[in-house]
């Protein structure tokens, strides 16, 4: 599915980027900015420069590249869960004032209260557009977004574990989509059954991920995950350079040495 423009999604190639919609308006999604988590490993010892500015430069490139005419922010933009210190308010402020040429809607995330003082810009809770539903992923969606074809997430933080093969292990993005599980209609009566979840990597360069084979519905950061209404062990993983690296359930088990089950092939 990445990498191909599907009903109006075109995955951007070894980017934590999507597009939505067609033309002139084409509208870019990325989620999970952390803006200021740089600042935080700074009391840790690890000294790093801001990455406010560089992530609005990136930003502000691939409208340019892709003539996206809007530019939609997943949540979760600032690091901190409260209000931040003077620093980390000052980087926010920057990334924004960087992209003030741009339209700009923010979906809010679980880290983004007092967001609206910042900056002075509104959040949603969700936005809804044509065959979307866009949110960050912290709560359970409305009706009308579960009746959408596609569902645009951000929140968990998608990657995979790769060995190489020198035995060494790493770390690398990745993008989730899962179809919906068997809770589906127990929360939502009306729900399309054919709807499809794309949950995103984080945007922030120092944020890789969470492996998603580690984890199972029950323990899962997303709630719609929790209760079932997509299906994470089905779910398929693949790559930002678009490469399928098969299915959660099978690179759980892959991760404990059971690989009877066959990797499924490339989409």
């Amino acid at each position: 599915m990445p990498g191909k423009d599907s009903a109006g999604i075109k995955f951007i190639y070894n980017e934590p980027a999507l597009l939505i919609g067609k033309g002139n308006s084409k509208s870019l999604v990325i989620g999970d900015l952390h803006i200021g988590v740089e600042h935080k490993l700074r009391d840790k010892g690890v000294h790093l420069y801001s990455l406010a500015s560089r992530m609005a430069q990136k930003v502000a490139s691939l409208l340019e590249e892709f003539h996206a005419g809007r530019l939609v922010l997943l949540g979760d933009i600032k690091e901190s869960i409260m209000y931040p210190d003077e620093v980390e308010a000052k980087a926010i402020r920057q990334f924004f004032s960087e992209l003030s040429q741009y339209s700009v809607r923010i979906v809010a995330g679980n880290h983004d209260a007092h967001l609206s003082e910042i900056t002075g810009m509104q959040s949603e809770s969700e936005i809804l557009e044509g065959d979307f539903a866009l949110l960050h992923g912290h709560a359970l969606p409305s009706e009308e977004a579960m009746s959408k074809k596609y569902m645009i997430s951000a929140h968990n933080h998608i990657a995979i574990s790769i060995k190489d093969r020198k035995g060494g292990i790493y770390y690398s993005k990745a993008w989730l989509v899962s179809g919906a599980g068997a809770g589906a209609e127990a929360h939502y009566p009306k729900y399309n059954s054919e709807i499809k979840l794309v949950s995103m990597p984080a945007f922030n360069d120092l944020i890789t991920g969470t492996d998603a084979s580690k984890f199972s519905s029950k323990e899962n950061l997303n709630p719609m995950f929790r209760n079932r209404i997509f299906d994470y062990e089905n779910a398929e993983v693949y790559l930002l350079s678009g490469e399928f690296a098969g299915t959660v359930s099978y690179l759980s088990a892959a991760a404990v040495g059971n690989t009877k089950r066959r990797r499924p092939q490339n989409r």
